[in-house]
């Protein structure tokens, strides 16, 4: 059964990068960009950090890594800043104050969240927006506010960034920095296709009984002090599985998706009558696209996309996809025409094989991605 989508419309949820550590000593504070990142990430990317060195004033964010001594390579806070040579004394005088209002041995010696110098307040960790990144030819990161600059790329637009001690953790926006399997599991996220941590006392999956928090807390009442099964962690390359969000394919031309079940003969010997049964489903096709770059937003992707999944062979290389043949609001249905409202659409798993693009002087650049399914191939009716 060939199923074709003339201008249809085509969603995919990428499977998501590992999250990635990037090391202070990486950063180039004068151009404002860590030297590498992990692979899986791509330019225009929403991530989310734990506590990035941002300076929006004159202090950057993550008080906890300023420096302590004069002299060395990190931001020297204003809880220290009175130190400029080898012969200043190392605690501040009755004349020195730190925050504001605080003299010498009343002054705090580190710097803190909050805390006002000159009128202007020391920020914490503010990445409850994320960030967006780009990622130049040779592999250096930056990270922007928005994702047009991301995608555009300019120096000018790039946050501003001081060298702040401490690594930096990033992940894929909507992900959990310890990644559970709470949301791994649920039905509208995906299976846990590859590999599965299990308790190895109640032999109980951890899609059934996930961990329920994100930083368990240490305490010192032994009584209610438990990990639980904090330890367990999804093994093999699924990581945390594609991201927690749909995107819609733009410039897409059409998609054909070809659906195929075999049968298999079962007939006994002596038989006048033959029998079979219904061998593996399988699934491939091809969408054909335009070429273009695009500034969208989160939930919409330019056909790079499909171009760029073509060099994943590992990690982040399938993608989930909705082929829709009908795309109606819900819900309900029109008494006069009896058509039922709400989506019709096949979703599957899918690998891209092949991409062509085809370079004419009086039309626009097109391409042809192939592609194969793997797993399950779902026919859906929406409300």
């Amino acid at each position: 059964m060939a199923v074709l989508g003339v201008g249809g419309r085509l969603e995919l949820k990428r499977c998501a990068p590992e999250p990635c550590i990037l090391s202070p000593d990486s950063l180039d504070s004068l151009n404002n960009e860590y030297e590498s990142i992990c692979d899986g990430y791509w330019s225009g990317d929403h991530i989310a950090a734990n506590c990035l060195p941002v300076t929006e004033g004159e202090y950057p964010a993550n008080p906890s890594g300023y420096a302590t001594y004069f002299g060395g390579k990190w931001f020297l806070g204003p809880n220290r800043d009175h130190i400029t040579s080898f012969n200043d004394l190392f605690y501040k005088t009755d004349t020195e104050s730190y925050p504001d209002g605080q003299f010498g041995d009343d002054a705090q010696f580190y710097a803190r969240e909050g805390d006002e110098v000159d009128g202007e307040i020391i920020p914490g960790c503010d990445d409850e927006g994320g960030y967006w990144i780009h990622i130049d030819d040779l592999g250096r990161v930056s990270f922007y506010s928005n994702r047009c600059d991301a995608l555009a790329g300019c120096p000018d637009t790039r946050l501003d960034l001081d060298a702040v001690g401490g690594n930096i953790t990033i992940a894929p926006w909507g992900s959990l920095e310890y990644i559970n399997a709470i949301w791994a599991c649920i039905e509208a996220i995906g299976e846990y296709r590859f590999s599965d941590g299990q308790d190895t006392v109640t032999l109980i999956s951890i899609c059934k009984d996930p961990p329920l928090y994100q930083k368990p807390e240490a305490n010192p009442n032994t009584e209610t002090f438990s990990y639980d099964n904090a330890d367990l962690l999804p093994r093999g390359q699924q990581g945390n599985g594609a991201a927690p969000y749909w995107t819609c394919m733009m410039d897409i031309r059409e998609w054909t998706l070809q659906l195929d079940a075999p049968s298999v003969d079962t007939t006994s010997v002596s038989e006048k009558f033959g029998e079979a049964v219904k061998s593996l489903v399988n699934g491939g096709g091809s969408t054909e696209f335009f070429v273009e770059r695009q500034c969208m937003t989160d939930l919409q992707a330019d056909s790079n996309t499909l171009m760029k999944l073509l060099f994943m062979t590992e990690n982040g290389c399938n993608a989930d996809a909705r082929f829709y043949l009908i795309d109606r609001e819900g819900c309900g249905y029109d008494c006069d025409s009896g058509l039922l409202k709400g989506e019709l659409y096949y979703e599957a798993s899918i690998l891209i094989t092949a991409t062509a693009i085809n370079v004419r002087p009086t039309e626009m650049i097109a391409g042809t991605a192939q592609f194969v399914t793997t797993g399950p191939i779902r026919l859906k009716e929406a409300s």
